[in-house]
């Protein structure tokens, strides 16, 4: 594997985690409930379903998105030590993205995950940069921008 694509995996592999669980200090762990904790308030929800629902509907997870996550996961021995999260929830994606490039996987395979499961990712990050209070999270905002 080049050092670039290394770098990337470790970067992707980051955010990831980031994303999937809160920070130790008290008050960035407030600001992730705020700003992630629940799909239908909160202000930046982290799953792809609630970017890419029915329009008039409301956004159900564990379904289409997550079933299509679970596939590619399947398909590439990836298993998430997060059991009871919907598989397109963005930390989970960036983890299996993280994986696909560890892995030396073709940038046909890369570029298909992309636009199957990243390319709302751009809202979020928006929303994220707007929403968020607590410096950790700008920073992460900045990150994702960056990066994604």
């Amino acid at each position: 594997m080049s050092e670039m694509r290394e770098r990337l995996a470790q970067l992707y592999a980051e955010l990831g985690q980031a994303l999937l669980k809160p920070p130790e200090e008290q008050d960035a762990a407030i600001e992730y409930y705020r700003l992630f904790f629940n799909p239908q308030g909160s202000p930046c929800p982290l799953w792809q379903s609630v970017y890419e629902k029915e329009e008039g509907k409301p956004p159900q997870l564990f379904g289409d998105s997550h079933h299509r996550a679970l596939a590619w996961y399947r398909r590439y021995g990836f298993e998430p030590a997060a059991k009871n999260e919907p598989a397109d929830h963005l930390g989970l994606l960036l983890l299996f993205y993280a994986k696909l490039l560890a892995d030396g996987e073709p940038a046909d395979v890369l570029e298909k995950f992309e636009n199957e499961h990243l390319r709302w990712a751009e809202q979020f990050v928006a929303k994220l940069k707007s929403e968020a209070r607590h410096p950790y999270f700008r920073e992460l905002a900045e990150r994702l921008d960056e990066n994604l």
